[in-house]
């Protein structure tokens, strides 16, 4: 077997604010030799980051290489909004004992990186603020009850928020009404990934800006060839998010879809005045039109949303700028007086959508192993099952284990431009349905 992987293509979307805001990381270390190991981990997101941190604890004589084609931080894993969700859902809930389930892989993710944070002191700006969901049109509106009634079946706290209250939270009269929920966290998640990965363990190797160009199956193991370098294992992990297919993994169940996010300059005091629940928020829709919205600790607003169908991967930089644009006028609608509140960043990334909240997970060939952490609750689904998939591997059970192994395989969706046209469709009705609430 001989995969010889397209390049990855230069322009993608980098000017990641989280990033940004961090002092520059030192020079990455490359792959420039022949590494012989036990496992090589292809991706350094959260889910290569927990995978390859459990199998460096559970194998302590083994050798263990991470690789990625980035810096750390660079991906989804980085990019994102920096939820770490103990449970999230939009719309009404038809099977609670599915979300129940759920929220156990959910909540031990998030355990697990509250644990590793706190021990390893990485500076993150970890929050546990919660979360406020706010409505700003009908559908909105329908959501923040299917919303309520689903925490109450599942037993979880919340405050509701009266439109007075929410214009007195946030200093805008934008949303109608909202549930403040406790019980997740939030962070810088690029920081929370750079620390993450400074903590390996020592029998761990990670190779930044190492992309693996092609992999051979040589024996009983495997060739993976970089630019300058190879690596010799007897196992691999394929945990390259939407990049997966890329390695023959996948391809045909998920669906790439592109976010975009800005990142304003610090606000005045008197502007953070105005908002008065506190010294930081995080605001989610209750509707999946809407636009997740973060108050930082240094006064910086985060926006993001524009769902895009991206069947080639991540946005190009050039993309990523004029959908950022609809961001601004979000922005505007909200807080029609920061007119010249300057943009700092905006950039743009993908996520793999599975079309049954399916999983890929575990053995998909002899000798590799996958992962794929589908959109609801990316984060701390992610940490959860990379630890998980590392048990499976070296053949530890667990009730949590047998809860992921129970996840059906994500479903075979149909075939392109057919996949095309029902991917545009589905937005459109979102964005029909939700009109209001960006």
């Amino acid at each position: 077997m001989a995969i010889r992987l397209a390049p990855i293509a230069s322009d993608l979307s980098s000017d990641n604010g989280w990033q940004a805001l961090l002092e520059a990381p030192p020079p990455a270390v490359r792959l420039t030799s022949e590494k012989r190991c036990r496992t090589a981990v292809i991706g350094a997101g959260i889910c290569g980051l927990s995978t390859a941190r459990r199998l460096g604890e559970l194998c302590p004589d083994d050798d263990i290489v991470l690789v990625d084609a980035a810096r750390v931080g660079d991906g989804a894993s980085g990019q994102n909004a920096g939820f770490l969700f103990n449970m999230h859902t939009h719309g009404l809930v038809k099977r609670h004992d599915v979300l129940e389930r759920n929220a156990k892989l959910w909540s031990a993710g998030l355990a697990d990186l509250r644990r590793i944070v706190s021990e390893h002191q990485i500076q993150c700006d970890w929050s546990d603020w919660g979360r406020l969901y706010g409505s700003a049109g009908p559908d909105g509106e329908r959501h923040v009850d299917f919303l309520a009634e689903t925490l109450d079946a599942l037993g979880l706290p919340y405050k509701r928020r009266d439109h007075e209250q929410m214009s007195a939270d946030l200093g805008t009269d934008f949303y109608l009404r909202g549930l403040h929920v406790p019980g997740n966290a939030m962070v810088n998640p690029a920081a929370m990934v750079r620390g993450l990965a400074r903590a390996l363990p020592v029998n761990v190797s990670l190779f930044e800006d190492t992309p693996v160009v092609e992999l051979n199956r040589e024996g009983a193991g495997f060739r993976l060839k970089t630019p300058e370098g190879e690596i010799v294992a007897d196992r691999i992990v394929v945990t390259a998010g939407v990049f997966m297919r890329r390695f023959g993994i996948a391809r045909g169940r998920y669906v790439p879809l592109g976010l975009f996010a800005i990142l304003t300059e610090p606000l005045s005091a008197k502007r953070r005045n105005q908002m008065k629940a506190g010294a930081e928020f995080g605001l989610l829709p209750t509707a999946a039109n809407g636009a997740t919205v973060r108050l930082t600790r240094d006064g910086r607003i985060f926006m993001r949303n524009i769902s895009r169908y991206a069947p080639d991967g991540p946005p190009r930089e050039a993309l990523a700028q004029i959908m950022s644009l609809q961001l601004e006028q979000a922005l505007a609608k909200r807080w029609p007086e920061f007119d010249d509140l300057k943009i700092a960043h905006r950039w743009g990334g993908a996520m793999a959508f599975t079309g049954n909240d399916g999983a890929i997970f575990g053995e998909t060939a002899p000798g590799i192993f996958a992962l794929l952490s589908n959109d609801v609750s990316p984060m701390t689904r992610g940490a959860a099952a990379g630890r998980l998939l590392a048990e499976h591997m070296e053949g530890i059970d667990s009730d949590l284990l047998a809860i992921q192994m129970d996840y059906p395989e994500a479903s075979r969706l149909p075939p392109r431009p057919f996949l095309d046209l029902g991917v545009a469709w589905k937005l459109r009705k979102v964005r029909k349905a939700g009109a209001g609430e960006f």
